[in-house]
């Protein structure tokens, strides 16, 4: 009898502890999902450099940016986006519209204050502000209609595009009669030329424009010249499908 109770007592405590030790199985996976998380963390921060950095190149050509000021490579210049120079797509150079819009620029002897360049499909012609307006001012200058009336000139024999006009201040807080802020004075300015291009015969169901303010500038607002580059307006074609 004696045996038989000790046996007994074996067993219970055998079943006890088995018991007090199950908690060791959750701890073991608790542990073993930790460890995974860890390494998947340090695989992760483990970056291919040079992958990282063709990556980011191929963002930023997509965006039409340029690595940022310093040689920084993954860092993309906000103020870079739409600059002139860009890698025109495959066959940009020969699509006859460009071509008519540099012999223009050319012929005219603007360069300096007109640039045209193709981005993935598109043809962008942008005029210095000054060149159509004076400072404050929605009115275009009469010096320009010459050159708008080439440009539009040039529109009409490629009805199959769609135009976009768009103007762009610097970061000069403007509060007049007629403009309380930046963004009405580069809408209404955008506009102003939209109505010069209806005047041309350009169709209406062609053309918008919208004003961007100082929302989008070319170059950091910290100097004159930047600030001057910055106040523009700027003609985007699109070819309809």
């Amino acid at each position: 009898m004696a045996q038989e109770f000790e046996h007994l007592s074996e067993i219970v405590s055998q079943a006890e502890e088995g018991e007090s030790r199950q908690w060791l199985t959750t701890y073991a996976d608790m542990v073993t999902l930790l460890l995974t998380f860890f390494v998947m963390l340090l695989a992760i921060s483990n970056v291919d450099h040079e992958r990282f950095e063709n990556v980011m190149k191929s963002i930023q050509f997509t965006l039409g940016a340029s690595v940022a000021p310093g040689g920084q490579s993954g860092r993309i210049d906000l103020h870079s986006i739409k600059r002139k120079n860009l890698s025109p797509p495959s066959g940009a150079d020969t699509e006859p519209l460009l071509k008519d819009m540099r012999q223009m620029i050319k012929d005219k002897d603007i360069d300096d204050a007109v640039e045209v360049y193709s981005q993935f499909g598109k043809i962008i012609l942008r005029i210095k502000g000054q060149v159509l307006f004076e400072s404050a001012k929605a009115n275009l200058k009469p010096e320009s209609f010459e050159v708008l009336k080439q440009i539009a000139r040039i529109f009409r024999d490629y009805p199959s595009y769609r135009l976009h006009i768009s103007g762009h201040t610097d970061n000069l807080p403007i509060k007049t009669r007629q403009f309380d802020n930046n963004w009405d004075l580069s809408a209404l300015r955008a506009t102003s030329v939209l109505r010069f291009l209806l005047d041309q015969g350009i169709s209406a169901s062609r053309l918008t424009a919208t004003g961007y303010g100082s929302t989008d500038p070319l170059a950091p607002n910290t100097s004159d010249e930047n600030r001057a580059r910055n106040r523009r307006v700027e003609f985007v074609l699109e070819k309809e499908n």
